[in-house]
């Protein structure tokens, strides 16, 4: 009975102690991402199909009264299943799977609509980890715009939130050509597509609790 009125105080101090959002916060990050490679105005018979992937890094937020800016450094990979009715040179059948890795930068601006719910957009800057192998991309970098919602809706306390995106590349990601049954040799055009649902950990909120409130506590 005492751990569980313990538990109770100290939940109780974290969302009187939040109760306002305070005006910076950094955490981290950790999501999976449903992607897929669209050909730009396709004349191949590819056809494009999706793949899970994961996403994880940090975040730092400025929150200004309703406008939040948020830097963020992560992990990504993009890609997606590829399908044709020929070989690919890559696999030696019809199957190719790409896997594009990315450390990526984004600036996300957001403004909130309703209480704690956020709408955010920004641009986003891909380093590959792996291009030019077999199953990464052909260019070093990819120029992408996000957008979605923002939802601290977790806890009272601010400490998590949800994030939900979809990332619209605007990169040209590959060197690969397609004949055509006319014997015409035509350049394709990849961009990566992906759809992105993350947690983010507010760390910074628990340690400004844990610093005036547990910390006082032990002394």
């Amino acid at each position: 009975m005492k751990k569980i009125l313990t538990t109770i105080l100290v939940l109780v101090n974290i969302i009187s102690f939040a109760q306002v959002r305070p005006a910076t916060q950094y955490g981290f990050k950790l999501g999976i991402s449903d992607s897929y490679t669209a050909i730009i105005n396709n004349r191949s018979n590819i056809i494009p199909k999706y793949k899970n992937n994961i996403n994880a890094g940090v975040f730092y937020r400025w929150n200004l009264k309703k406008i939040s800016v948020q830097p963020e450094l992560y992990f990504q990979a993009k890609g997606g299943t590829l399908k044709s009715a020929t070989n690919f040179t890559e696999t030696g059948n019809t199957i190719l799977r790409n896997n594009y890795q990315y450390l990526t930068g984004s600036l996300v601006l957001g403004y909130e609509v309703a209480k704690n719910v956020h709408l955010v957009v920004g641009p986003e800057y891909g380093y590959s980890l792996n291009a030019g192998t077999k199953r990464g991309p052909y260019t070093n970098y990819d120029l992408s715009i996000a957008g979605g919602v923002r939802i601290d809706m977790l806890d009272a306390a601010h400490l998590f939130s949800l994030n939900i995106r979809y990332i619209h590349g605007l990169t040209n990601t590959t060197n690969k050509t397609y004949t055509l049954a006319d014997k015409s040799v035509i350049p394709l055009n990849f961009q990566n597509r992906t759809l992105q649902v993350s947690a983010s950990i507010n760390f910074s909120d628990y340690y400004r609790w844990y610093k005036k409130h547990a910390i006082k506590k032990k002394k």
